[in-house]
């Protein structure tokens, strides 16, 4: 018969083989569960894509616009480069006179056509001299107003170099003098004779200067009103100059080179860039030429802009400018007719109408400068 301590002893043994056991299994599917799981971590694993690693960023890529970090700046760079991108490409198309682009600077325009690129004059040689004889008075205004009312010492009259300036509008004289001559003259008399009084007038001022060894406030206001009327009747002149000139330019470009592609309706709606150095003068001569060659006359600032680009500011390389700009007025104009049903809606100030209300609320909240008085 069994003794109790035997059964007891027997089940124990039983038990503990159990348990070994199955410490086993969980041991050996733990291994391998997590040599798994080691190899889909693994970069050298085959198992890809499907569970990955988190890189740290890269913290020395920099930002051109603001915010300059975290997601909204790659955000941001994201719209600016694939901004630039589509500018790059429409550059492209207008350098190969996709659409007609005509770019006047420095008195020459440039035609882009059909892959022709043409680069003529459209000022003539007389209105940059009647500009330069109507420039002196002003330079000799220039020089003098600073010392109103002083005494001409033998030091200010070298700061000044009067007898100088006096010498060279002789000379400006003569040369005048020479084209009243039959054989060689070259310019109507009229415009010689506007051209004399004007230099005549300067020359009598200078002396009375020098004679005075006094810079008089009233003499010298009284010289400004004496050369003003002329001074406007060269500007006019000028102006009608450099219009015939510039029409007669236009009209064969048309006649002759373009012909073919006017028939094939291909130069109806060119662009037009007027390069200057200085800000978008309000009646511009070019302008208004233009607006009337295009049947399109310009209203404020940018928001008048459509076929007529001004562009300000522009130094060198002012062709490659020019037609950046013209690529940013026709993306610009593409987006603004999509977001807005207005193409010319970013020709505006993005916040103008925000800024508007809040100025229209906060009025009595702004502070008010006087500007100061400007005296003559």
């Amino acid at each position: 018969m069994l003794t109790n301590e035997y059964c007891r002893s027997k089940i124990c043994k039983v038990l503990t083989t159990f348990c070994l056991v199955l410490f086993a299994v969980i041991v050996i599917f733990a291994g391998s569960t997590g040599r798994a799981m080691a190899l889909r971590l693994s970069p050298a694993s085959g198992i890809t894509g499907e569970v990955k690693q988190k890189l740290p960023e890269d913290s020395s890529k920099t930002f051109n616009f603001e915010p300059k970090s975290g997601v909204l700046a790659k955000v941001n760079q994201k719209f600016h480069d694939d901004y630039n991108d589509r500018i790059e490409k429409i550059i492209t198309n207008l350098k190969v006179g996709d659409p007609t682009v005509l770019i006047l600077s420095g008195g020459n325009i440039t035609v882009y056509h059909k892959g022709k690129i043409e680069e003529h004059q459209i000022i003539p040689s007389l209105f940059h001299k009647l500009k330069a004889i109507a420039h002196y008075p002003v330079s000799l205004y220039m020089t003098l107003h600073p010392y109103e009312g002083q005494n001409l010492t033998d030091n200010l009259e070298d700061i000044l170099n009067l007898p100088e300036r006096r010498g060279l509008l002789n000379d400006t004289l003569e040369w005048l003098d020479t084209l009243e001559n039959p054989k060689i003259q070259t310019w109507p008399q009229n415009i010689i004779k506007i051209q004399q009084s004007l230099l005549e007038d300067s020359i009598a001022y200078v002396n009375k200067v020098l004679a005075a060894k006094r810079i008089d406030s009233d003499e010298l206001n009284n010289y400004v009103s004496q050369v003003t009327p002329k001074i406007v009747e060269d500007m006019n002149l000028a102006a009608a100059q450099e219009l015939e000139f510039l029409n007669d330019k236009i009209k064969s470009l048309l006649e002759n080179d373009l012909k073919d592609d006017l028939v094939e309706g291909k130069w109806k709606s060119p662009y037009v860039v007027i390069c200057a150095v200085h800000q978008t003068r309000y009646g511009e001569l070019v302008t208004q030429y233009f607006e009337h060659v295009l049947n399109e006359f310009q209203g404020k600032a940018a928001e008048r802009e459509d076929r007529i680009i001004y562009a300000e500011s522009i130094g060198d390389n002012k062709d490659d400018k020019a037609l950046k700009l013209l690529a940013t007025h026709i993306l610009d104009q593409e987006i603004s007719l999509a977001f807005f049903a207005d193409e010319k809606r970013l020709q505006k100030d993005a916040l103008m109408d925000g800024a508007s209300f809040w100025l229209w609320e906060h009025v009595m909240d702004i502070p008010k400068l006087t500007p100061a008085i400007k005296s003559k």
